[in-house]
């Protein structure tokens, strides 16, 4: 009796166990998605310099694309009447679309003490005395790269340094915001990841004028093919007044993100 009762159990137990596992056994499936991540994107400018002085190369205010730290466009402290210069900047923005825009503010128009030439036609004093902005003429362009203006490329700006005003704000201008584009795009185009953006800037040391080369490719502004009457630097009307007198400014590039920001302007930037 007790033998059929232990085989009645084991059988039980037998049967259980199959229903069981027979209830588990369904058809199944998993998905698992690892390393789900958020990370902030950049926006990166970086600038780099081709810088010449009468002609002669610079590597003093030449550089290679860079983030600007203490890299100047301009450096030059023995100037004559009838010197000139040419530089060719570089714009990069590597991982996104954006926004960019240039501003130029003068911070000093400086008397530096009285030659004897000087004393006896000039008697002007202090941070805003100087005459040398007087006579100091510039231009950009957009340029192609080869530091030529040439025929087909496109003025951004002109004049006296003493255009601009002496009250710390100076003066901004739009390289590419929603409203226009002075880069080589369309109107409303932002700079482009990847892409290459020159501007050109000359000046010279007296009356400025420049006969904008034939569109070709040019080894920088003193190549044998740039015409003998491109620019000229005429310094003979430039006067003592502005002997030991200092000019210095600041340039500033800024760039903001293009996506979900359609309506930028550069007017709504402050430097």
């Amino acid at each position: 009796m007790n033998k059929r009762i232990l085989l009645s159990l084991v059988t039980v137990v037998a049967v259980l166990a199959i229903v069981s596992s027979a209830t588990i056994a369904y058809y199944s499936d998993t998905e698992k998605s690892t390393g789900n991540t958020f990370m902030a994107g950049s926006i990166d400018l970086e600038i780099d310099n081709e810088s010449y002085y009468n002609g002669e190369y610079q590597p003093g205010t030449s550089w290679a694309l860079d983030d600007l730290t203490d890299q100047l466009f301009f450096n030059f402290t023995d100037l004559k009447p009838g010197d000139w210069g040419e530089d060719t900047v570089s714009l990069h923005v590597e991982s996104n679309k954006a926004w960019a825009c240039a501003n130029i503010t003068l911070t000093e128009s400086k008397e530096n003490g009285m030659t004897n030439p000087e004393s006896k036609v000039d008697s002007t004093w202090g941070q805003w005395g100087g005459e040398l902005d007087d006579n100091l003429s510039f231009v950009f362009w957009i340029d192609d790269g080869d530091n030529v203006w040439e025929q087909d490329e496109q003025k951004l700006m002109s004049g006296k340094a003493s255009d601009l005003p002496q009250d710390g704000t100076g003066v901004t201008y739009t390289l590419a915001d929603s409203e226009e584009n002075n880069v080589g795009g369309s109107k409303g185009d932002p700079l482009c990841c990847g892409s290459t953006y020159h501007i050109g800037k000359a000046w010279c040391f007296g009356e400025m004028s420049i006969n904008r080369a034939p569109e070709a490719a040019y080894d920088g502004p003193t190549d044998d093919d740039v015409p003998d009457n491109y620019f000229t630097c005429d310094g003979s009307n430039v006067g003592n007044e502005s002997q030991t007198d200092t000019v210095k400014g600041d340039i500033t590039f800024y760039a903001e993100q293009y996506r979900n920001n359609p309506n930028f302007t550069c007017d709504s930037w402050t430097p």
